[in-house]
């Protein structure tokens, strides 16, 4: 209820005492508020809030009647939340006990000074819109996570979860209070190393996480892809209190990813098959005739013609072994009929013929235990960092190992060669496919890199997926 000339808020009074109640009325009035007719008991107030909405309620503590100031403001607080002043002469400890745990938005000596009231009304009307506006935020803020589909979650420092959205319950299967409380790391696959308390630990220490990559595990036991963003919780002077993570199931999205390499995988073979007998074949048919050729030229003592023959011929054996050379990489007969070390380990013969460098391979698993495709992302991965290593970082030793631990495969391409700066990681085109290949396999590619002190790629992939 507005005075609709000035616009000031209305004020009921609550007060026994009639002289006090006018004298406050007259007081409020050259304050320009709206002052409504003052009542005298908790009773009257009630009955009138039902029909009526008062900006704020300047209430006395001892009121006549059967219920007094304390008891008619936990109604209040109870049914209409309207602000309310506690007035009052002087109060025994008891009482002041009782009315504070009411929670007023006041308290104030019917003797105060005008200045004092004046401040104490504007203060409270104040933080009760600031407190409204807060609620309103809140709501707006709950409706808004409980119908995205996404996950989002929010956690202590410690990994305990605080807050666990509808779109956490749809993706992870648990429902909100099966959660709180218990430690973020229930999503975390037995078999998969847990990266959220390292990720914790830098957020806390103020460095930025990129979104990323990673599985996890739903209530009934199905393993997932999601991605994953984190973010700090800051409170007061920007201290990080807590985490929040909001995840996106991409199961679809990686299955389909992995359909597509499969589709181009079966096309990189067949483009390599037809390079080697067809292509290869023709060519080397070709490289035939010419020899033919040239042996019917040297006999009709033709040099000249011999010579240019000569020159075609060498250059089409050049071009055999390109297509042969090219086939080779594109094949992979090796890995697909002997399995991933051996695979390798002829990739690195290939290497040391093609590049003339020096390149070791150790492996220490057996092929039969590595998911097809699985290998062959492997594969590819140290396929592209041996071709970086030799082409542009002018290595002359390579090493490779392919090793296991208790839960995952391990992959490492270690070169001698000049490395490159931190900031160029992400600019190299075969450095985003290996991390697209390794994230299709549900890896962890790390590159580790130095100026003139060479590179080191490795990729981490869990065992059981």
């Amino acid at each position: 209820m507005k005075n609709v000339e000035n616009d000031k808020p209305s004020i009921l009074i609550v007060e026994d005492e009639k002289i006090v109640a006018l004298d406050i009325t007259r007081t409020l009035e050259k304050m320009k508020y709206q002052v409504l007719t003052p009542l005298q008991t908790g009773e009257e107030a009630l009955e009138y809030l039902i029909h009526h909405r008062p900006d704020l309620i300047l209430l006395d503590i001892k009121l006549k009647g059967d219920i007094d100031g304390i008891d008619t403001a936990v109604e209040i607080n109870t049914k209409y939340n309207i602000p309310f002043i506690f007035l009052s002469t002087f109060s025994d400890e008891t009482t002041l006990s009782r009315a504070k745990r009411t929670e007023p938005y006041g308290y104030i000596t019917k003797s105060s000074h005008t200045n004092d009231l004046h401040s104490m009304i504007e203060m409270a009307l104040y933080r009760h819109k600031m407190e409204l506006t807060a609620k309103k935020n809140e709501e707006l803020l709950s409706i808004t996570l409980k119908s995205i589909s996404d996950a989002v979650i929010g956690t202590d420092l410690d990994g305990s979860i605080i807050s666990w959205n509808g779109g956490a319950f749809h993706i992870f299967g648990y429902g909100e209070q099966e959660v709180l409380g218990k430690n973020i790391s229930i999503l975390t696959p037995p078999f998969y190393p847990n990266e959220l308390p390292n990720v914790f630990d830098q957020i806390n220490k103020g460095i930025e996480v990129d979104h990323y990559e990673t599985v996890r595990q739903r209530r009934d036991g199905e393993i997932i892809n999601i991605s994953i963003k984190v973010n700090p919780l800051k409170g007061p002077l920007h201290t990080v209190n807590g985490i929040s993570l909001i995840a996106r199931d991409i199961t679809a999205k990686k299955r389909l990813e992995l359909e597509i390499l499969e589709a181009s995988e079966r096309e990189r073979h067949r483009i390599g098959k037809d390079l080697h007998d067809s292509l290869g074949q023709n060519l080397t048919g070709i490289s035939l005739q010419l020899k033919i050729l040239e042996n019917m030229l040297r006999e009709n003592n033709l040099k000249d013609e011999v010579d240019i023959t000569y020159r075609i011929e060498r250059m089409i054996r050049e071009s055999i072994k390109q297509t042969r050379s090219l086939a080779k990489n594109l094949l992979t007969v090796t890995l697909q009929n002997q399995g991933l070390s051996v695979a390798l380990k002829e990739l690195s013969m290939h290497s040391e013929s093609l590049y003339s460098i020096s390149v070791e391979c150790r492996t220490r698993i057996e092929d039969d235990i590595i998911d097809e495709v699985m290998a062959a992302q492997l594969y590819h991965i140290a396929q592209e960092a041996l071709t970086n290593a030799s082409r542009h970082s002018a290595a002359k030793h390579i090493k490779i190992d392919l090793d296991e631990d208790d839960s995952e495969y391990v992959l490492r391409i270690r070169d001698d060669g000049s490395g490159f700066a931190e900031d160029e990681k992400n600019k190299g085109l075969g450095l985003r496919i290996m991390e697209y290949r390794s994230n299709i396999i549900n890896g962890r590619l790390s590159i580790l890199t130095q100026k003139s002190r060479g590179t080191t790629v490795s990729c981490r992939v869990p065992k059981y997926q």
